[in-house]
């Protein structure tokens, strides 16, 4: 065992977890913009979008989980992790940051981490020049070093783009450059060597699905719940020009009100 499930379940629920300072953004969010919660044309209510809105805000989170969690099993297997940002050696050059960066004996580590697989054409041409930019920088930099760089997809039931992506690194010739494409378990049995890493962490997140099997989203009631009260008295100090908007006789505002607010609750109880 690399770690505990105990202690691999408690990082993942601190970084996924809404607290207030989501249900600030939530709301800042929704005045800015309330075309995208509310309106004519959408044909889902506002109690819906906010659903779908929590839910991608989750998908984004746990993509930072799963970078996070690989960066601490990679430091457990004994490896170095290294600054995940690297410059150029000219004045004021742009910085590139990496998802995995790390050092072991006389090679240097790349690896850009995906979720999956499923990007358009657009996409995947910008994600592998990006990918392209970074390795090629660590070459130059560290020429003393192997550089092994890969650009891994987590869930490998998608790969849309293998062909692509492995078109484009066979056109790579460097000495001291190795690269390439890795779907799931993949990573750990030829970059990494420690299959038994990828299988602890596969069980963990089966287990910990499956214990969510009965979950259910909650957003807070906007008219009564303490957490959107602190949200409102929050915009109102620290964005007051955004507050106006919102109780402002905008028949924007005023049908998201209706919508969002139907008893007025907690903006009577602000406005008091």
């Amino acid at each position: 065992m690399i770690m505990s499930y105990e202690e691999f379940v408690q990082r993942l629920n601190t970084t996924i977890e809404t607290d207030q300072s989501f249900f600030d953004k939530l709301l800042i969010k929704i005045v800015r913009d309330p075309h995208r919660f509310t309106g004519v044309f959408r044909l889902s209510n506002v109690k819906n979008k906010l659903i779908q809105y929590v839910t991608q805000s989750r998908e984004i989170k746990f993509g930072n989980f799963m970078e996070e969690i690989i960066t601490e099993y990679i430091q457990r297997m004994g490896y170095r992790n290294l600054e995940k940002r690297i410059q150029a050696d000219s004045q004021n050059a742009q910085y590139f940051n990496v998802d995995q960066l790390f050092i072991k004996d006389n090679s240097i580590y790349l690896i850009e981490q995906k979720i999956r697989d499923d990007h358009d054409s657009t996409k995947k041409v910008g994600q592998f020049d990006n990918f392209r930019k970074k390795y090629l920088l660590l070459g130059k930099k560290h020429p003393e070093h192997e550089i092994i760089a890969t650009m891994w997809f987590i869930d490998d039931s998608l790969v849309k783009n293998k062909n692509y992506y492995l078109g484009k690194i066979a056109n790579e010739t460097s000495a001291n450059l190795k690269l390439s494409i890795s779907y799931g378990p993949e990573l750990f049995i030829n970059i990494l060597g420690n299959i038994e890493a990828w299988n602890e962490i596969y069980a963990y997140l089966s287990r910990n699905k499956a214990e969510r099997d009965q979950e259910s989203l909650d957003i807070p009631d906007f008219d009564t719940s303490k957490e959107i009260f602190c949200a409102l008295l929050n915009l109102k100090k620290e964005r007051p020009a955004l507050f106006k908007k919102l109780i402002s006789d905008d028949k924007t505002y005023v049908q998201l009100r209706e919508e969002l607010f139907p008893t007025g609750e907690n903006l009577k109880k602000l406005l008091d």
